[in-house]
């Protein structure tokens, strides 16, 4: 876990220091900048187009890191595969638009009634579908070579500023409101040179058309994995963005702009589980190639016990702060209406962290179908609660309807990794810190309340990291955790 520690500590400051960025974004550029409704059209267009990206690169992404650990043990096979994976991308895209061409009456149609906005800018959707596409692959590519750190600053920190200069042009008045749309398309299309730029430092963006890799054996194990990751991350997809989607058809673009704001206050609780997923699962993968079972136990249970200390502290400092936040930020009784919108996105992220790498274990092993069948179920599952819940209650049925899929989902990947695997990520050490976390919850709440927003957010918070991390490394939930403290102590002391 050297490579990981190593790697994801570096990648974690940038992934936080790109979500404070966006969180400045959230609560106090785009409130102030942006109405409601202008809010819901930039949000939902990129989810639009993470939906249709799922299905239009075929699954390939995902092929290719499967696939790599086996592949690059041949001459130029690394270099062929990545051929291989961008012709497929480009045919997918080509798929994507003839059949969105065919529907396109439909879709409009379908947001007419209280989004017809975004109708008008459909065609940025499908360039953004091509950009993330492309920007997806060779996301995937750049880890292979355990190397995260620069992709984190390039998506997590120079889009974000990308879209704080393009909100603050408009603001100023440099641009118009459908400049700052089709600007989308600029921001995703820079992100892209960027990474493409870096990969060509590392020396790794190499292409051969010789595909002598190729035959029938191996093409058919590929289409079919390729095929079983597409249903399966188009169904994850679906679970991810569809409430945004959904929401903006039912209830119109100034509800969506509400919810994907307060959305966002739960998101940053999960990012340090990204940076440890994209480091951890190529581990996973070699591990499974040469059958280390050890090996992935190990790194599951780590993930789980040290991503739930982070995101229960998140989550529980966050729910806690609610009323500050909403306080502090422009038109904040407007976005206050999404509370309960926090609550059961962020605690279904915490949950999700609890879970630690279920999805990749699962997805980098020969029993990947089984993940493919159960999130397609699942995603049928969520459009259906959304349906039912959001008429009913708003935005807060969305929400619920997020968590209650995800909690399923997650439990089920886990007893199917007991069965076939025969370990778990949990142990007495998860317990005890859902423990600590519900004292310290309470303890957050009962508090009392200084009129000043700003001053009792800092001292909320100070006081519930102090009973918290105090808590964790006194009953020792983390041995990664205590150990690096007190490294960190010896090495503060020798100065």
């Amino acid at each position: 876990m050297g490579v990981v520690i190593k790697q994801s500590s570096i990648s974690a400051f940038f992934t936080y220091l790109g979500a404070a960025i966006g969180f400045v974004n959230t609560i106090i550029l785009f409130p102030i900048f942006l109405s409601t409704e202008q809010i819901g059209l930039l949000r939902v267009i990129p989810s639009t187009a993470f939906l249709i990206t799922s299905f239009s690169q075929l699954g390939i992404a995902s092929t290719l890191q499967k696939f790599a650990p086996e592949l690059k043990k041949k001459p130029d096979g690394l270099t062929q595969l990545i051929t291989f994976c961008v012709i497929v991308v480009l045919l997918g895209f080509s798929i994507s638009c003839g059949i969105i061409y065919l529907f396109e009456d439909y879709i409009k149609a379908y947001f007419s009634t209280n989004s017809a906005l975004l109708s008008e800018y459909f065609l940025v959707v499908i360039v953004l579908v091509l950009i993330l596409s492309l920007h997806a692959l060779f996301e995937v590519y750049s880890r292979l070579f355990l190397k995260t750190i620069i992709q984190n600053i390039i998506k997590e920190v120079a889009l974000r500023l990308m879209f704080s200069i393009g909100v603050s042009l408009y603001f100023l008045q440099f641009i118009s409101f459908p400049e700052l749309v089709y600007s989308l398309i600029l921001m995703y299309s820079l992100m892209l040179i960027m990474l493409l730029s870096y990969t060509h430092y590392l020396g790794e963006l190499k292409f051969s058309l010789k595909l002598d890799w190729i035959d029938k054996p191996l093409v058919k194990r590929i289409a079919l994995y390729s095929l079983f990751v597409m249903i399966g991350s188009g169904s994850a997809n679906i679970v991810l963005n569809i409430d945004q989607i959904m929401i903006s058809s039912a209830l119109g673009l100034q509800a969506n702009g509400v919810y994907s704001t307060v959305f966002y206050f739960a998101v940053m609780i999960e990012l340090s589980r990204r940076v440890i997923v994209q480091i951890t699962t190529p581990l996973i993968s070699d591990s499974l190639e040469n059958q280390d079972l050890p090996a992935i136990e190990k790194i599951y249970k780590q993930t789980s016990i040290n991503q739930m200390v982070v995101g229960g502290l998140f989550f529980i400092g966050l729910v806690c702060n609610l009323d500050n936040v909403f306080a502090l930020m422009s038109n904040g009784e407007e976005f206050a209406t999404g509370k309960y919108v926090v609550y059961f996105i962020g605690l279904s992220k915490v949950m999700e962290m609890a879970f630690a790498n279920s999805s990749p274990i699962i997805a980098m092993s020969k029993y990947y179908k089984f993940n493919v069948i159960t999130i397609a179920i699942l995603a049928i599952l969520m459009v259906c609660l959304n349906l039912v819940l959001i008429p009913k209650f708003g935005i807060s049925g969305a929400a619920f309807a997020s968590m209650l899929a995800l909690f399923i989902f997650g439990i089920i990947k886990m007893v199917f990794i007991k069965i076939k695997f025969g370990f778990i990520p949990f142990t007495w050490k998860n317990g005890s810190l859902l423990l600590i976390g519900l004292a310290v919850l309470a303890i957050g709440f009962a508090l009392p309340k200084f009129d000043n927003a700003l001053i009792d957010l800092i001292l909320r918070s100070f006081l519930i990291g102090l009973l918290y991390c105090g808590a964790v490394y006194f009953f020792k939930v983390s041995d990664e955790i205590n150990n690096g403290l007190i490294h960190l102590t010896k090495k503060f002391s020798q100065r």
